[in-house]
């Protein structure tokens, strides 16, 4: 999976940076479990399109649906760097 795209999206939080992010090929369940690696994942598979969320040590915030081909990605104030960082692991 690659990161086609980037943009930053208008928030209401104070000093952090949301984007979308459109990738190559859609989320799967297989892609999401994946995510567990990099920090505490959360799946609700009972929500009529299931829906997941990331959450790292690093203050970085990664939600979604399976079946899109975007996601939405939160990087904190502070940590910024190890953030990306995290965030480059799961696109390589």
């Amino acid at each position: 999976m690659k990161i086609i795209s980037r943009r930053k999206v208008e928030d209401c939080f104070d000093g952090s940076a949301v984007f979308g992010y459109e990738v190559s090929e859609p989320w799967t369940l297989e892609n999401v479990r994946c995510l567990a690696l990099l920090g505490e994942l959360e799946y609700f598979k009972e929500f009529p399109r299931p829906f997941f969320r990331l959450r790292t040590r690093e203050g970085l915030f990664v939600s979604g649906v399976v079946g899109a081909v975007t996601c939405r990605v939160i990087l904190p104030r502070t940590n910024r760097d190890a953030a990306q960082r995290k965030l480059q692991e799961l696109f390589p």
